[in-house]
Formats: C-alpha cells, structure tokens, sequence
C-alpha cells in the first residue's frame, strides 16, 4: 500500500498511538503568533495551522549541543566515539522543510560524510504535512517550488473535508500505517478532493518575487561580499530581537 486515507476524528487517536510508541515532536504555540516544535503527547498540545517555527525541525537532526567524543583524562588515548540518538517521530513538518532537511541529507551524505548526522537521521520518522494556503506574507514556496511535496518523509499528510489522504514513501511509514489500525483504503473520491486541491494550489501560489529560479545562484554568488550579510550576521535569525543566540528559540 503506497496511499490511504484517515479520518479527521482519528487523528488525535493516531498522535496518541504514536505517543505510545516513543517521543512525539510536533508544531506548539508559544503566544504571541510564535511556534516551535516541542515534544508533545496528544493532538490537543499542537497547531498544525501554524506559520514557520522559530527554529525550523532541522534542530532535531543538527542539535545545538552534543557529545561527539568521550575520554579519560588520565589517558588521552582512551577515547571513544559518542552518537548521541533517540527514537521519534516529527509531525506536522510543512513543505519547506523537508526541502531543507533534503538538502542536508545531500550535503552530510557527500564526502567526507557526516556519520552523527547521518545514524541521528535513521533514528527520525518524519510526517509531513501540506500548506493549502500561504501560511504568511513572508513565505517564498512558489519562487522557491516547495509549495508541492517533492519527498523527503515517510509520510505526508493531504488534508481533504473529512480526513487527510496520506502518501507513504517508506517502509518505516507503511509499517506505521500497518501498526496503528486507523488507516483505511484510498477512494475515488478521495483522489479527486487531492487533485482539485492541488489544482488550486497553482491558482493560490505564485513566484512572490520577480525573479527567475534560475538565477537564485548567480545573485548570491555576486553579493557574496555584500554588507548585508554581516548585518544580518548580527542578529539572532530566529526571533530577530536579539544579538547572540536566543535560550527561548531552543
């Protein structure tokens, strides 16, 4: 089975399920129209109508602090390779995150391969989870195409009027699906709610700047040695508000 469909009153029972199995993380409000993904154990605890988090999900394949080596002071030669891992699932992750939690697949898979990263990303089953809409005036889905899933999780979840239809990419999300007994066949009906939604993607999302795609490369190579990096440089990225790194954005 590579599609099915859940119910929109089942999936508080399938975060649940989830929560049972192991360490659930998905998107939580933190007031003041912020959100982070923060571990959770019930549906209730999370927003998935939420705009981009202060920190995106990468933090939980790129944490901020971990032991990478172990040692005995007495014997400097006794040392001892540490990864530092956990079993969970990330739900809820929007588009645009898993394009960039592919790109860092890419890059720590490419020599010399980063072995942390990758064995932290093994452990990691990622759900994601489709925008219908812009989530706000500041998102570049459609200049940037990651407004469509394009892969990168084991499964995606499309909301449709009374359930989400789910496409499983991996043997891990089929295993869940299998698991939990809350999934069902995909219907006729339920294929074509995902083509009409998809049909008014292209309608809503449009390239919010007047550039080519193409050109993306060419601008950041000519304003490499721009003022503007070293401004922004200066500033925390994930609030703004600050000039070192935020403890409430970890």
């Amino acid at each position: 089975m590579t599609q099915a469909l859940i119910a929109k009153t089942k999936l508080a029972d399938l975060v649940s399920f989830l929560a049972s199995c192991g360490k659930v993380v998905g998107p939580v409000p933190l007031g003041h129209g912020q959100f982070k993904f923060a571990e959770v154990s019930s549906l209730a605890e999370m927003a998935l109508d939420y705009i981009p988090t202060i920190l995106p999900p990468k933090k939980y394949f790129m944490p901020q602090y971990e032991t990478l080596l172990r040692y005995d002071g007495a014997d400097g030669q006794q040392m001892q390779a540490v990864v530092e891992v956990e079993e969970l699932v990330l739900f809820g992750v929007h588009t645009c995150d898993l394009a960039g939690i592919q790109c860092l697949n890419v890059v720590f898979s490419d020599r010399p391969r980063d072995l942390h990263y990758m064995i932290r990303k093994n452990h990691i089953t990622l759900i994601g989870l489709e925008c219908s809409d812009y989530c706000d005036g500041f998102a570049s889905c459609a200049m940037l195409r990651n407004h469509l899933p394009k892969g990168g999780y084991d499964l995606f979840f499309s909301e449709l009027s009374d359930g989400y239809f789910v496409d499983i990419k991996t043997h891990k999300g089929e295993q869940l699906v299998e698991e939990s007994g809350l999934f069902e066949p995909v219907s006729d009906a339920a294929r074509e709610q995902l083509q009409e939604l998809r049909r008014s993607k292209k309608q809503i999302f449009r390239s919010e700047v007047p550039i080519r795609y193409q050109d993306i490369p060419r601008l950041f190579d000519e304003t490499f040695d721009s003022d503007v990096w070293t401004r922004i440089g200066e500033k925390c990225l994930s609030c703004g508000n600050c000039t070192n790194v935020c403890p409430t954005c970890y």
